[in-house]
């Protein structure tokens, strides 16, 4: 009965998410004005890590520039007002940016809205104490940095630089004494990555005390070419493990994957799955209104703004997407609440899973825990990303031949 109800589930929402067709034409206007996030992306990379879904282009400095060109413009023209719930920029690596790049875009923005919670994904083999000193003096308030293994036998197959315990301690205490908030991404299931390694590594970053740790099990994503080192019903098993181990050390899970010593987190795939939020930059996702818009790619977003375009992605919001987004974002919280708001389709299905005993009280038991683990990971694994899927694009040879022109 348990393998049913995951199957079933994990069916309903990869139908949900296929159900989303993608054109490319003129991206449509934008009007925020409140609850609304900010996401911008970064997409330069010094190397591209093979378990990686996300866009990137080689860091090139002419790039850069061209980048930083069209992206302010991209701002500028915008009409978003009021202020935002967040602001995220991510990559790609985003601390390929200077700390005065960073400054001119943030800028920008409060020209338009007045920030918060404005945090930063960071590589950390490239961070040092000076690059932390000018974020938080440009009003940063959250960093993140990826480590996702200690261990040099796993990150050297992954194309990244290994960064050890020392310099991760090192990072982490300056971020205190700036009072800075940090988030930690590790991760389960990489290739070579046995138990042994990944229990190994959880207790390495448990006794440096970040805020938050975030557990994320390896994705089977369209354009990833490494393949996970166990199954995912493994990499389950050993969150749940180290779920245990990070309880000793003061944190208490917020969610399937995170983990936090107080009551802030900080998770904005979290929040995009309800949120409305804008994305600036090549390929950056936004959803607001009656849309889903997914920007170019850099070659073909510097072009756009050349040629004073504004094209990209664009698909019609469903009902039936929103609310199973909604659906994924309780699960993810570790709830399965019966709120009136629910459509009676899902109502059945929460009812379904109280019955069967993942659900008691609202929340999730212990048993409900690998349903939230299999139906987060079809979610993220089955969204459609235009640019790596062109099956889900209805006109994606007009975006190649678009690309093509010089």
């Amino acid at each position: 009965m348990s393998t049913l109800i995951i199957s079933k589930s994990k069916e309903m929402m990869k139908k949900s998410f296929e159900k989303t067709l993608y054109r490319f034409a003129e991206i449509p206007e934008i009007k925020l004005n409140k609850n609304f996030g900010i996401y911008i992306h970064v997409p330069f990379c010094y190397t591209k890590c093979s378990f990686c879904p996300f866009y990137k282009e080689v860091y090139s400095e002419k790039l850069k520039k061209q980048y930083l060109s069209s992206i302010l413009k991209e701002i500028k023209e915008k009409e978003i007002h009021g202020k935002s719930k967040w602001v995220y920029f991510g990559g790609g690596t985003p601390n390929t940016l200077k700390i005065d790049e960073l400054n001119t875009i943030l800028d920008e923005l409060r020209c338009k809205v007045k920030l918060s919670s404005i945090g930063i994904e960071l590589l950390p083999s490239f961070l040092t104490d000076d690059y932390l000193i000018g974020l938080k003096g440009i009003g940063f308030t959250k960093i993140s940095i990826g480590v996702e293994s200690f261990s040099g036998n796993v990150i050297s197959k992954t194309g990244r630089k290994n960064v050890n315990q020392s310099k991760v301690r090192k990072i982490i205490d300056h971020t205190k004494s700036l009072n800075l908030w940090a988030n930690v991404d590790m991760m389960v299931g990489l290739p070579n990555q046995d138990s042994g390694i990944f229990l190994d590594d959880i207790k390495k970053i448990a006794v440096i005390l970040p805020d938050q740790i975030t557990i994320y099990p390896f994705m089977i994503i369209r354009g990833i070419k490494a393949k996970p080192g166990i199954s995912s019903n493994e990499q389950f098993i050993l969150i749940e493990k180290a779920s245990k181990i990070l309880k000793e050390y003061g944190y208490f899970r917020k969610g399937v994957w995170t983990f936090a010593t107080g009551d802030d987190i900080y998770d904005s795939s979290r929040d995009e799955l309800t949120e409305d939020y804008i994305g600036f930059g090549p390929s950056a996702f936004s959803t607001y209104g009656d849309w889903k818009v997914v920007n170019p790619e850099l070659k073909a977003y510097i072009k756009d703004f050349k040629n004073n375009k504004r094209l990209g992605f664009i698909a019609p919001k469903t009902n039936a997407s929103n609310e199973w987004r909604k659906f994924a974002r309780m699960i993810y919280d570790l709830k399965c609440d019966n709120y009136k708001k629910l459509p009676f389709y899902i109502k059945i299905f929460v009812w379904v899973l109280k019955l069967t005993g993942y659900s008691r009280g609202g929340f999730l038991t212990e048993k409900g825990k690998i349903f939230a683990h299999d139906i987060t990971k079809t979610v993220v694994e089955s969204l459609p990303f235009p640019i790596q899927n062109p099956n889900c694009v209805k006109n994606y040879n007009e975006y190649i031949s678009y690309k093509a022109v010089k």
